[in-house]
């Protein structure tokens, strides 16, 4: 058996998170002390002013959920059959085997942010080494020396170690039990269950609300998979609690992450990280080497933005430290429909930037950001009163009517000048209907 936590965190969403002692170890290691100076939204506190917390708090949030709905799942005497069955694990192997899944779960969830560059998502789709994101950097934290060997350090008692771990948090690692990549990692996994109710709470938005407490009561097993792997299901009861996850998805984004002043501040702190890269590294991107990757925090990039900003010049540092951004002149609905989106990006940036040469301008498109909002996918499966399984899409009509974002936007450099904004704009609407 697992033993007692033997610390405890305050926590705003889950009140009180325990802590086992390995996993105390893995806090107060610098690189995950590194998470306090990575805000979890970005500049998104220039706009939701209270939105300036830190990846730190989101993972221990995720590490909490993920152990919860484990031991949910698997301590569930109305599974142990059904377990036993598709893993082949004997009546003595089980309570061993549960806690191994517990802990590799918690830890998962603990360190799957853990590799996050400074903003969180800002500038990801340019500033990683070709081909890299931040799971690549999470991936090589967890198998580091450092934090490798304290997870390793759990492989006599419970057979433990960093490459099981890694494995779930790695998009393309295999791990035996696929529910638990499914927790970490899927449509509707722990890290968006925590980061919708944290970022709701901290930017002081209803948007991001559901009901929790119904879903970790009525999730279980969902056992009819062609390849026979368990799968997270949800019980007739837990519907409406999925439906409201699901549409606190949708206005999260609208609302929040998908903010026009919001985007329009990350593109500027693109531009200027990928300056201070470039004059700090001599490449346009972070550096591949670990030690040198964690010293890039929200702190250093500010620090670097206070201290290089001239506001004679008008440059990058100082039109975000002065709160100086971009304007948008053209947008589509939340809705656009594809041929409007093509044309947009086909022509407008274009178009803009031969009749206004000395105006700099950035598109933006809802479908390329990470956190977009989709229901495709793997769906989830509704096991109803008669213990049939449907899926949720089916069966849902809050849902059957929601279609994926598509969305695009042209900002430009305007500020200041409404009349320029304001001919941009129109020269937009025209260029639109030839």
């Amino acid at each position: 058996m697992l033993p007692e936590p033997t610390t405890t965190f305050r926590d705003p969403i889950h009140s009180y998170i325990p802590v086992y002692d390995w996993e105390k170890a893995i806090i107060d290691t610098p690189a995950f002390q590194r998470l306090r100076g990575i805000r979890q939204l970005g500049l998104t506190s220039f706009i939701y002013h209270g939105a300036e917390h830190s990846r730190f708090g989101h993972s221990l949030g995720v590490m909490h959920l993920a152990g919860r709905f484990v031991q949910r799942l698997f301590r569930d005497a109305r599974h142990h059959g059904l377990i036993k069955e598709r893993y082949g694990w004997t009546e003595g192997e089980l309570e061993r085997e549960i806690d191994r899944l517990v802990i590799e779960a918690r830890l998962a969830g603990l360190l799957h942010d853990i590799g996050h560059s400074p903003f969180s998502h800002t500038g990801e789709h340019r500033l990683f080494p070709e081909g890299k994101r931040h799971e690549d950097y999470s991936n090589k934290l967890i198998l580091s020396n450092h934090i490798g060997h304290i997870i390793d350090e759990l492989k006599n008692d419970y057979d433990v170690d960093r490459h099981r771990v890694a494995s779930i948090v790695n998009e393309t690692g295999i791990y035996e039990v696929g529910v638990i990549k499914e927790l970490i990692s899927s449509v509707w996994d722990v890290d968006k269950m925590d980061y919708l109710l944290r970022d709701s709470h901290y930017c002081g938005v209803q948007y991001g609300r559901f009901d929790l407490a119904r879903i970790l009561d009525t999730v279980t097993l969902y056992d009819e998979d062609p390849d026979e792997a368990l799968r997270l299901g949800i019980d007739d009861g837990g519907i409406h609690a999925i439906e409201g996850f699901v549409l606190a998805r949708y206005f999260m984004f609208t609302q929040v992450y998908f903010h026009k002043t919001r985007r329009a501040y990350d593109f500027l702190l693109t531009d200027f990280i990928g300056e201070l890269l470039k004059e700090e590294t001599g490449e346009d991107h972070y550096p591949s080497s670990l030690d040198e990757y964690l010293r890039w925090t929200d702190w250093s990039v500010l620090h670097q933005a206070v201290e290089s900003s001239d506001q004679d010049n008008k440059n990058l540092a100082w039109r975000l430290t002065a709160r100086q951004h971009p304007k948008p002149v053209f947008e589509s609905g939340d809705h656009a429909d594809s041929g409007t989106v093509n044309r947009a990006v086909n022509r407008l940036e274009s178009r803009v930037n031969e009749q206004f040469l000395e105006v700099a301008t950035w598109t933006d498109q809802a479908s390329d950001h990470p956190e977009k909002f989709r229901t495709g996918g793997n769906p989830l499966y509704i096991r109803n009163k008669s213990g049939q399984w449907q899926s949720l899409i089916g069966q849902s009509r809050p849902l059957s009517g929601l279609e994926e974002i598509r969305q695009f936007r042209l900002y430009a450099d305007v500020r200041g000048d409404a009349a320029l904004e304001s001919e941009i704009e129109r020269f937009c609407l025209q260029a639109m209907l030839e």
